[in-house]
């Protein structure tokens, strides 16, 4: 490997980033990034500064092949994007946001679907029994129902864990946090709304405040020691 090769790869394998998570952060195939590491090619420029963002060092160390040395008092210096790559941006839906996929369609018409057939339930039950309430909760449930969703297929992702982890973020600790919340205030509503017993019943999403804290932190410092 050359220079840009070998720091590159020790880049991606400090993130915990494989060849195909990374090509597809950078919209480019496998054997592109293949061919960086091994010194056979070198990116385009233009996908320098996504490369150095992802792994948090300048362009100038991506070239180099090694992080610059910095003194306690002087901070690392963060990346300036060009004008032409701001420009760039304008048409894509941001710096920090891949293209829309298939998988991302499917699960939006999925969470589209559950609401639909929610407020479908609730409708029909209020205007031929007048049941509006307490079926109202059907409504609810399905909005949240919807995040629930979009929380576990985040988690499942591939690209999406990569971005985060290349932001050095834990993939993982947001979403079970997402989830045991998510689960935890859809229980107590309904059984509330059934029961009408909002108290005590609070009790199950102060129980799942304390399971997020404790997830979190455990996550974030078994993730930070890696």
């Amino acid at each position: 490997m050359n220079n840009f090769g070998d720091f590159l790869y020790k880049l991606r394998k400090e993130k915990g980033i494989t060849q195909a998570e990374l090509a597809q952060i950078l919209g480019v195939t496998n054997k592109a990034v293949s061919k960086w590491e091994t010194g056979e090619a070198m990116p385009e420029t233009s996908l320098l500064l996504p490369i150095a963002r992802t792994f948090g060092v300048t362009v100038d160390e991506l070239l180099n092949g090694s992080r610059a040395e910095h003194t306690e008092n002087e901070p690392e210096p963060a990346p300036v994007p060009p004008e032409d790559e701001i420009k760039a941006h304008l048409f894509t839906r941001g710096n920090d946001e891949p293209p829309k996929t298939r998988a991302d369609a499917i699960v939006g018409a999925v969470c589209g679907g559950v609401f639909f057939a929610g407020m479908l339930a609730y409708l029909l039950l209020g205007a031929l029994a007048n049941l509006w309430h307490p079926w109202w909760i059907i409504v609810t449930d399905a909005a949240l129902l919807c995040g629930l969703i979009g929380t576990v297929y985040d988690v499942c992702n591939p690209l999406k864990r990569a971005r985060r982890m290349a932001k050095g973020e834990n993939p993982y600790t947001g979403a079970a946090c997402g989830i045991i919340m998510l689960t935890c205030v859809i229980t107590y509503i309904t059984a509330s709304v059934f029961t009408n017993l909002w108290h005590p019943l609070w009790v199950i999403v102060c129980g799942g405040g304390i399971a997020c804290f404790v997830v979190g932190t455990l996550g974030d410092f078994l993730f930070l020691r890696k």
